[in-house]
């Protein structure tokens, strides 16, 4: 059996390492999330009908790979708190389109707000711009 720091010569394997700042920006998104009553998953939601342009539950499914059942019950809690409405999609009579509300919008607002002011420094921690530029840049050629 190999020792670990001779498998993974910086001792955490990267996956494992992405995984783990993963899940500590998840542990502040819900922290700071909290108090608006929003959880990281609606927000991620409100984000994804109003920046990436997904306006049906499977698009959105995809884009955040949520099962179905799950984004089902998630967006009838979000029409629930007046976060989005249901329209009937007029090229798919049994599928819907997804709008912001007025009330969606403004929360989703001070969600970003709330982000950039609490929890995207906690997460760059002390790296100097430099170093969260490089490190976005790295990040970026990781993905497909």
């Amino acid at each position: 059996m190999t020792n670990e720091s001779q498998a993974f010569p910086c001792g955490i394997p990267l996956g494992k390492l992405i995984g783990l700042v993963n899940h500590h920006k998840e542990r502040l998104l819900h922290h700071y999330l909290m108090p608006l009553d929003m959880t990281p998953a609606q927000f991620k939601v409100l984000a994804a009908i109003a920046f990436d342009g997904a306006n049906s539950p499977a698009e959105i499914s995809k884009l955040l790979s949520i099962d179905c059942g799950s984004m089902t019950r998630m967006i009838e809690r979000l029409v629930k708190k007046s976060l989005i409405e249901k329209q009937p999609n007029p090229e798919d009579k049994r599928g819907v389109l997804l709008h912001l509300t007025t009330t969606g919008q403004s929360l989703l607002e001070e969600c970003l707000e709330i982000i950039n002011n609490h929890v995207s420094p906690l997460l760059i921690g002390d790296l100097s711009s430099d170093e969260v530029d490089q490190l976005t840049g790295l990040l970026k050629r990781l993905l497909p």
